[in-house]
């Protein structure tokens, strides 16, 4: 079973967590009997809260909620697979907290795969892991993101940027804004664990699932922004 450390911060975007966390709280290895569905008492993820400090936090603009507990310290010493970054107005914020970006980096080099939804990719360029390394984020926040860090190859097209690697099953995945996380999930869960645990996940949430990133029906935005 991987472990998601799921990093939680004042006014972040409520979706751009909890979307992906169900994603991972439903993955589960097929049933035997029907592959087509997933055998619920075989889960492949558990989800952790990590946080700049541990206890409620207030989300959503404007802390209008809810209130998230963050289970951890970014600075305790604990174990997660996967880190995923969240976006919302809070990022604006944590982007020039020096001590912040610090511990980020640290966790950001913990993690075997690293995943950023929405205006987490800003946060997540600050550590320097994305330079010279493609990547796209929320298309409404896009020049605000892009001139966050000039050495990462910015691509407002995609839903997503998947540069997992599949031998080693290691890096880094970035997606566009707030419902995109949602098929950036699946996308990791198939990266990780097949097709079919995948569709079986979209399934089981009654999503209509994305499968190819090329295209961001939302791209438009960016020049609008």
């Amino acid at each position: 079973m991987r472990t998601v450390a799921a990093l939680v911060f004042e006014n972040m975007a409520p979706l751009d967590l909890f979307g992906p966390i169900q994603v991972f709280n439903v993955a589960c290895t097929p049933d035997v009997q029907r592959p087509n569905r997933p055998d619920t008492t075989r889960p492949l993820y558990r989800v952790i809260t990590i946080g700049k400090q541990n206890g409620p936090i207030p989300t959503g603009r404007e802390g209008a909620g809810p209130v998230v507990v963050a289970e951890y310290n970014i600075d305790d010493d604990v174990d997660f697979d996967i880190l995923l970054i969240p976006g919302g107005g809070g990022t604006r914020v944590l982007v020039d907290d020096r001590g912040f970006v610090g511990s980020l980096t640290v966790a950001c080099n913990k993690a075997k795969i690293v995943a950023s939804v929405c205006t987490g990719a800003a946060l997540l360029s600050k550590t320097g892991l994305l330079d010279h390394r493609r990547a796209t984020s929320n298309k409404t926040a896009w020049n605000w993101v892009v001139g966050q860090r000039k050495g990462v190859d910015w691509d407002s097209s995609p839903r997503w940027v998947d540069l997992i690697d599949k031998e080693t099953l290691t890096g880094i995945i970035t997606s566009a804004g707030v419902s995109a996380g949602i098929d950036m999930a699946l996308a990791l869960v198939a990266d990780l664990d097949g097709e079919q645990v995948a569709d079986n996940a979209a399934v089981f949430i009654e999503h209509n699932r994305v499968k190819n990133p090329a295209n961001d029906v939302f791209s438009y935005l960016a020049s609008a922004s």
